[in-house]
């Protein structure tokens, strides 16, 4: 029987050959397929690796320890913010907090932090996650231009573009809620830049604009701290205060005064005037719309007690800018009254007309303040734009001294003159004897003195010149009849040697 079940064809197999992994089969059912598998796996690496390189995110890893290195490829670049954030022990101490929750809770965690550099600071998001393999990954984005963007909406929502101050919508938005607030005392003042309308029709809007800004930085000064400032009109301002008792607020607006004293004591083109009053509230419910009134109130009577006096200063410091830009000639004032006041006289005029026209003398050129020095003292012709910028200085004029006592009875004087006999004068273009006669004296004494003394843009003439230069232009710029007196006065005067 035995013999029966012995095989005499045994062969002597290997282990190789029981599992049919000899190299020769191996090379045969597997290898092909292998080599597939290593290129497909090459291909996700490379891919993955740019991948990485595109995203701006920078990447680290962590263990459960909260140790945080840099996930990071031979051929990337290093990011330098990177050192910076391990090296900032508040920053790692943050990151590892957010490790241990992510740990903790098996979710993704996100938090915010900044970085401050010498110059910049940095804002940044990070978001923490575990993975499958017992480690922590770590993104951190840099997100300072979507903050520094979210940040200039939200002024730009808020904020006052010009002052920098909070405007007119978010005053409003925080003035309601002190309806709901019963507890704390609530003060609401009002102010009013005196005269910037003025100062806007004469100066121009940039000198006005930089007023504006003058006074909030002065309001900044004083109540920064304290409540909230706002900008809620064209020259107009509000500032919210809680907390405080009257006699506090009192001490506030004597603060305010002071500075402002101290800042027209330098030397400014002209004085900062500032009207305001406020409505106190101790505590208990209020009507907004009702404090609002009494502080408006308060503010205008506190306008109407100095408006006189602001305007006439305004004046006053107008004329004064128009002795700095040095326009006028030292004793240019003083010639022509005496010289339109000798021809008043020969005309048989009246006191009040000569009155009017020696003030004439020396405020027909006021609006002449609201001309840019690049115009005034151009050295040569001035272009059709420029020129119809200076044609504007005889209605500046006439604005600024309609917003004065003193000068009010001659505005109209100031705005005519430079019409010309022939009606081809501005700004109206009046002809004949619809120009005052007021106006019509000073076109020829004002020529007389221009013509004999330098200007910027020619050296002064003869006098024997300058007198045939105006009888030439008699009938066209000048009145016949005023020019004749002019011609006789002169000879007169000037034998008495007084030109």
């Amino acid at each position: 029987m035995k013999e029966f079940y012995k095989r005499k064809d045994k062969k002597n197999l290997t282990r190789e050959a029981i599992i049919g992994l000899g190299e020769d089969s191996f090379r045969k059912n597997y290898y092909s397929e292998l080599q597939e598998k290593i290129l497909e796996l090459g291909k996700v690496n490379i891919r993955n690796k740019a991948l990485l390189r595109t995203i701006p995110d920078m990447l680290f890893v962590s263990d459960s320890r909260g140790y945080v290195t840099p996930f990071s490829f031979a051929s990337g670049k290093p990011n330098p913010i990177i050192g910076d954030i391990l090296r900032n022990k508040e920053i790692t101490g943050l990151l590892r907090e957010g490790i241990n929750k992510a740990i903790k809770f098996k979710e993704l965690i996100t938090l915010d932090f900044t970085l401050d550099k010498t110059i910049e600071k940095y804002y940044m998001e990070a978001r923490i996650s575990t993975s499958e393999i017992d480690e922590v990954l770590i993104m951190i984005r840099d997100i300072t231009e979507r903050v520094l963007m979210e940040n200039r909406l939200r002024d730009m929502a808020e904020k006052d573009g010009l002052t920098g101050l909070y405007n007119r919508n978010y005053f409003e938005e925080k003035f309601k809620l002190y309806e709901k607030d019963s507890n704390n005392s609530k003060t609401l003042i009002l102010l009013d830049i005196d005269g910037l309308k003025m100062v806007n029709d004469t100066l121009g809007h940039l000198t006005g604009d930089r007023l504006m800004i003058e006074v909030s930085k002065l309001l900044k000064n004083v109540f920064d701290g304290k409540g909230m400032v706002a900008r809620v009109g064209g020259d107009e301002f509000a500032v919210l205060l809680e907390d405080l008792s009257r006699e506090e607020i009192e001490d506030e607006l004597k603060k305010l005064n002071k500075l402002l004293d101290d800042i027209n004591l330098k030397e400014n083109i002209f004085s900062i005037s500032l009207s305001y009053g406020y409505a106190y509230s101790k505590s208990g419910e209020i009507n907004t719309a009702l404090f609002f009134q009494e502080a408006d109130n308060n503010m205008h009577q506190n306008k109407m007690l100095k408006e006189s006096s602001t305007k006439n200063n305004l004046v006053k410091t107008l004329m004064k800018a128009l002795e700095a830009k040095d326009y006028i000639t030292e004793g240019h004032a003083d010639r022509m009254g005496t010289l339109a006041t000798l021809i008043a006289k020969e005309m048989k005029l009246t006191q009040n007309q000569i009155d009017k026209i020696q003030l004439l003398t020396k405020f027909h050129d006021i609006g002449k303040v609201g001309i840019p020095d690049s115009i005034l003292k151009k050295p040569g012709l001035l272009t059709d734009e420029e020129w119809e910028i200076m044609k504007t200085h005889s209605s500046i004029g006439e604005r600024i001294a309609n917003e004065s006592n003193e000068l009010k009875e001659i505005s109209y004087f100031i705005l005519t003159h430079q019409e010309k006999w022939d009606g081809s004068g501005y700004p109206i273009g009046l002809k004949g004897e619809e120009i005052p006669i007021e106006s019509r004296i000073l076109a020829i004494v004002d020529t007389f003195d221009a013509m004999t003394n330098d200007r910027p843009y020619r050296k002064a003439l003869s006098l024997e010149d300058t007198v045939k230069e105006i009888e030439e232009n008699s009938g066209s710029q000048f009145d016949p009849d005023v020019v004749k007196v002019f011609t006789k006065v002169f000879n007169e005067y000037m034998v008495k040697g007084g030109i």
